[in-house]
């Protein structure tokens, strides 16, 4: 009976767990990567997905045969717009704040292809 107990407990321990809102740092982080998801229909096959990692940088995960395929002018086009659409999402998440901001360029398999920088 003790046992039964035991996993009602943790059941319940789970549900609740499960059933919780997302905190607030979810949230941000959900809205901060809306803003920047339309990268992914503007550089179709190129821009593979997003990830934030610590407060202020934003990994952008590439196509590396496609973004070898790139002239030089659309890749750099590609990454001001990839940290100013970045600064902006931060922007509007973290009003009056101030930050250096990075956007990293990784391949498939996380390797750093590109950084750039910027502040707020």
């Amino acid at each position: 009976m003790t046992d039964l107990r035991v996993l009602a407990a943790f059941a319940l321990v789970a549900l609740a767990t499960a059933c919780s809102a997302p905190s607030s740092q979810d949230r941000v982080v959900a809205a901060e990567l809306a803003d920047v998801a339309s990268l992914k229909q503007r550089y179709a096959g190129v821009v593979m997905g997003f990830d934030i990692r610590t407060p202020n940088t934003l990994i952008v995960s590439l196509d590396l045969q496609r973004f070898i395929e790139m002239d030089d002018d659309a890749v750099a086009a590609m990454e001001r717009v990839a940290v100013a659409r970045w600064r902006s999402a931060w922007a509007a998440a973290h009003p009056h704040a101030h930050e250096t901001l990075h956007v990293r360029f990784i391949d498939f398999i996380g390797r750093k292809v590109a950084e750039k920088s910027t502040t707020t």
